[in-house]
């Protein structure tokens, strides 16, 4: 009998360890991660490297509201790249273009119009600061589907397009970002002022989230099992 519950005794605690096992081998990816993720936005601080970004309105809108991330004085309109639905993503693979496609908020009419907008040229900053581009195409598109065409402009460095960092633009606004926050500006023809003027900010992958979770819900269960 004694040899019995030896016996379960010892099944028992190999099997308590067996799944703290398990549990420490199902956390540690999430503490992978976790470093890995950590260095690698510590190591991107103030860079730009190759992805998809959203676009947020710029703070110099903000100070004579409805703010803009996109403004067309040729149409009359200004557009948000965040109120009311509004969303664009530029993407970039790295190559000599980017698009910045998506839905803009008309701050006049009230509605969301298409934009589909390739810059071309792109010319990579020093030290993954940005890039600066020396031409753009494009369209917006209303409600109506009535079709705006969009072509870039060059100004007096030969750009039409830049992501870079720019503290002078964002000096007055510390709380929207700092001197290594890019910003998008882009020139486009027409009378009066037409350009793109927004923050960028990357896109989170679609794994991170989980994988943080997972990590977060292993860690648990072996604090759990361990007791206080």
């Amino acid at each position: 009998m004694r040899e019995g519950r030896e016996c379960v005794m010892g099944l028992s605690i190999g099997s308590q360890r067996s799944h703290q096992g398990a549990l420490f081998w199902c956390g540690l990816p999430g503490l992978i991660f976790l470093g890995l993720f950590g260095s690698v936005s510590a190591a991107q601080a103030g860079s730009f490297l190759p992805g998809q970004y959203f676009l947020l309105d710029h703070p110099d809108g903000a100070i004579s509201p409805p703010p803009y991330g996109l403004r067309m004085d040729s149409l009359g309109y200004t557009f948000s790249v965040e109120l009311n639905g509004a969303e664009v993503v530029l993407d970039w693979s790295g190559g000599t273009t980017a698009t910045l496609t998506g839905t803009l908020w008309n701050n006049q009419t009230s509605e969301l119009w298409s934009v589909d907008y390739e810059v071309t040229g792109i010319v990579t900053a020093p030290a993954n600061l940005g890039f600066t581009a020396t031409g753009g195409n494009g369209s917006l598109i209303d409600p109506s589907l009535s079709v705006t065409s969009l072509v870039g402009k060059q100004d007096g460095s030969g750009s039409a397009f830049t992501l870079l960092a720019d503290g002078h633009r964002l000096g007055g606004h510390p709380s929207s970002g700092g001197p290594d926050t890019p910003v998008a500006r882009g020139w486009i023809q027409g009378s009066g002022t037409n350009d793109w003027l927004a923050i960028v900010t990357p896109i989170p992958e679609p794994g991170t989230g989980l994988l943080f979770g997972l990590g977060l819900i292993c860690l648990g269960g072996i604090r759990r099992r361990r007791g206080p």
